[in-house]
């Protein structure tokens, strides 16, 4: 029997829904969520020395510059098209999640800070990460700046808000991270680097507080979030702790360099312990929420699904920092469970993600 002209067959409809799938704008979350395991399994490594946690630290961040590597033609090509550029930015579901591409930049220039040196020599390391520091930050102010003045003047519904909206100010808070390599290469400019690190804290930390109200907003007054969606749920984990880690780090590598006025490191201990909060209250809510929507209709794969991985390695990542500047062994082992945590997630999205893409 032919089949009626126009209508789609099955191979086609499959062929259209793969490469929708492949040019979601969500794709570099695989970049952040696998530096954030390379992070993390370094960080463990530093307590407890480990040929095994040493390999796959490596082999994480291997495995995050090898998906930037064939993921970013993808987002460069974007360039090209500007009118289409500005809707996909423009879109309320889609832009949020271009922030994805300069967060996993900032992302690798971490890894390669903190891993990089046990693959390549240290100086080669800290040079790579000190270029992706600085092509991340030229690429979160241009998106940042340009998704805020597109969505200043779109017409959007407070339905239409998701926790991707939280993804742009994660971005900004990453740079003060990344700034440690920059201050031990020129350590004269650690007053002025340290004052850039609390600039891009101030942008971050505003655009949060600002961007959370209207998610809290959202999910009182409206539906819950569909289930394409509700992987963002678990965005909103990341930036409290992030931000309490990234103050945490600018003041230490302040006061390692003697710059004046920075003579200790109390603040940043007292916002790592504030982010930790709000992250476990944060998770809590998202548990019941993502119950919800699993009984309303469940929660299709999708590669917003990398939005559940580098969320927990921020607070994977905190805990550790905050027990070691403590030399709390209760938080150091808090933050070596919550890795464990990490790399099962991390183990289930890639997982999926294979499935998504080949078969």
């Amino acid at each position: 029997m032919i089949p009626a002209t126009g209508t789609a067959q099955p191979s086609d409809q499959a062929g259209a829904r793969r490469r929708a799938v492949h040019a979601h704008p969500a794709w570099f979350g695989a970049v952040m969520g696998t530096g954030a395991l390379a992070l993390a399994l370094a960080s463990e490594e530093a307590h407890w020395p480990s040929r095994v946690l040493s390999v796959a630290a490596v082999v994480a961040l291997l495995l995050a510059s090898a998906y930037a590597i064939v993921l970013t033609p993808r987002y460069v090509a974007r360039l090209g098209r500007g009118a289409a550029l500005a809707r996909e930015i423009a879109d309320p579901a889609r832009g949020p999640m271009l922030a994805t591409f300069p967060a996993g930049i900032l992302v690798l220039a971490l890894g390669w800070g903190r891993a990089g040196g046990m693959l390549v020599p240290a100086s080669a390391a800290g040079t790579i990460a000190i270029v992706l520091l600085l092509v991340g930050v030229l690429a979160a102010l241009t998106y940042g700046i340009a998704w805020t003045a597109i969505l200043l003047r779109s017409t959007i519904e407070v339905e239409q808000v998701n926790g991707g909206w939280l993804i742009p100010p994660v971005m900004t808070l990453l740079v003060p991270l990344g700034i440690q390599p920059l201050a031990q290469r020129f350590p004269g400019a650690t007053p002025l680097l340290a004052m850039a690190a609390f600039a891009f804290l101030g942008i971050g930390a505003l655009v949060f507080i600002a961007l959370f109200g209207l998610l809290m907003m959202r999910l009182a007054l409206h539906a819950p979030l569909s289930g394409a969606l509700a992987p963002s749920l678990l965005i909103p984990l990341a930036p409290a702790p992030v931000l309490g880690l990234a103050t945490l780090r600018v003041l230490q590598m302040s006061s390692a360099h003697g710059v004046p006025g920075f003579d200790g490191i109390g603040a940043g201990l007292a916002l790592s312990a504030v982010g930790l909060g709000f992250a476990g209250w944060w998770l809590a809510v998202v548990v019941i929420e993502l119950g919800r929507i699993h009984r309303l209709g469940g929660l299709q794969s999708h590669p917003g699904w990398w939005g559940f991985v580098f969320p927990i390695g921020a607070i994977a990542l905190t805990f550790d920092a905050l027990g070691t500047a403590m030399s709390a062994s209760a938080l150091v082992w808090a933050g070596s469970v919550v890795t464990v945590v990490l790399l099962a997630i991390w183990v289930v999205i890639a997982a999926r993600t294979a499935r998504e893409l080949f078969l």
